[in-house]
């Protein structure tokens, strides 16, 4: 029930009119990609795939393919 609301609001909603998307939790083990939202101090590259291995608050600990980890909050990240 909840994957097709979250699917009717991405579709229906702009998010109000902030320029970060909408804010989805993710689990450990989901595979998801770097936003263009990613801050200048986060050792990865916008595009990239990344697996989340720990979560937070607001935060993931989230590796790349090469082994490399690093701690990035929840609007660097965007769904596949």
């Amino acid at each position: 029930m909840k994957k097709i609301l979250w699917f009717l609001l991405e579709k229906f909603d702009n998010n109000w009119g902030y320029t970060t998307p909408l804010q989805k939790r993710f689990k450990i083990g989901d595979i998801v990609k770097i936003s263009h939202f990613k801050l200048y101090a986060t050792q990865l590259e916008f595009g990239e795939q990344v697996t989340i291995l720990e979560t937070g608050r607001h935060d993931y600990l989230v590796e790349n393919s090469k082994g490399v980890k690093a701690v990035v909050y929840q609007f660097e990240l965007k769904s596949l």
